[in-house]
């Protein structure tokens, strides 16, 4: 869908963000930035890198009354428009962020605001905007000859392996809000950087109901299921949901109903907790696999018991859940107990 491997870095503008409950002040620096080759290399996987894991996240300006009126939309339509206006635009958005900076804990940073051009987006070839900013400092050290002796000197940098926020404004869709791409490490705020100053929701695509319906599945299974048995059959809806996503293109809420919950009693407490969590039912929307995947990584796979004892199992298997371990009591030793079916052990 996206794809990053002809994009370019192009100028760049780097001021530094204050906070104005702190009353810090902003610096702003009066040019564009002169890359040299390799400071543009080192930013690049340092910019597109984290933007590359959440192409299945995809966000779009929005506004209570207008999409238009979204300053982050207007101050990118700007730059797309006029492209030399990069710099001018870059001070509005450091004011518009720092506008936003009225709680003590918001951290002042580096804000480096860059072009770039040869992104991919549904087999188009856009530009985009790239607002990020850096806020922690890693200390690291260095180590050179000082006279007859080596010597150690501790400085404090950026550290190039984790991006604190970013976010990536794709030149598509305009009229109803730029895509954009959104990092955010440092979620000191949720508010301050998403809805204050982006102003973004969701982009209600497949990956946007694939993951909703699954994060639907596991809240149930923690809140319903996990009230009325045990750990293992909660495991097991888990993987039977997982199941049904991985083997059926297009979604069907009675289907997976009938074929995820059988029972008549949790079909009706489902249809309930659907009601409550997604109010609005969505239906017939294509799968995605690769949505299906990521969020299926924070289903819970392990069942844990009080002998310190962990058995973990594959929600992408629920056929072994199913065929392979039983639960039952033991009458001799009073305990309830797992029994697991193999061939052999695994190295």
């Amino acid at each position: 869908m996206i794809n990053f491997a002809n994009a370019e870095l192009g100028e760049i503008a780097i001021h530094r963000v204050g906070n104005k409950h702190r009353a810090t002040r902003n610096f702003i620096s009066p040019a564009l930035y002169d890359l040299d080759e390799a400071t543009r290399e080192l930013l690049h996987n340092f910019f597109l890198k984290p933007m590359k894991r959440q192409i299945d996240n995809l966000h779009r300006f929005v506004h209570n009354e207008d999409v238009n009126l979204n300053e982050v939309n207007i101050f990118a339509k700007t730059i797309f428009n006029d492209r030399e206006s990069l710099l001018t635009e870059s001070v509005n958005i450091l004011e518009h962020l720092y506008r936003q900076s009225t709680h003590p804990s918001i951290k002042t940073g580096e804000v480096y605001v860059v072009f770039i051009d040869g992104i991919v987006v549904l087999d188009e070839v856009v530009s985009a905007i790239g607002i990020f900013k850096t806020e922690e400092k890693s200390q690291f050290f260095q180590v050179r000859p000082d006279g007859d002796m080596m010597a150690i000197k501790k400085q404090k940098g950026v550290n190039i392996n984790k991006l604190d926020k970013g976010c990536l404004i794709l030149n598509t869709a305009m009229d109803s809000g730029y895509r954009v791409l959104h990092v955010d490490n440092n979620q000191y705020d949720a508010a301050y950087w998403y809805h204050n100053f982006l102003g973004l929701d969701y982009v209600k695509n497949e990956n946007f109901h694939t993951r909703n319906y699954l994060q639907l599945c596991n809240g149930f299974s923690e809140e319903v299921v996990a009230a009325g048995a045990d750990q293992g059959e909660q495991i097991k809806f888990l993987s039977n949901s997982v199941d049904y996503f991985t083997s059926n293109e297009v979604f069907d809420l009675e289907d997976f109903t009938k074929t995820v919950i059988p029972e008549p009693e949790a079909a009706k407490e489902f249809q309930a907790y659907h009601e409550t969590y997604i109010p609005e039912k969505t239906n017939g929307f294509n799968i995605s696999k690769a949505a299906t995947k990521s969020a299926s990584r924070a289903f819970k796979s392990t069942i844990k018991l009080d002998t310190g004892i962990q058995i973990k199992l594959d929600v992408f298997n629920p056929e072994s859940s199913r065929q392979f371990i039983e639960r039952y009591y033991d009458e001799d030793k009073g305990m309830y107990c797992y029994k697991i079916f193999f061939n052999e052990e695994l190295p």
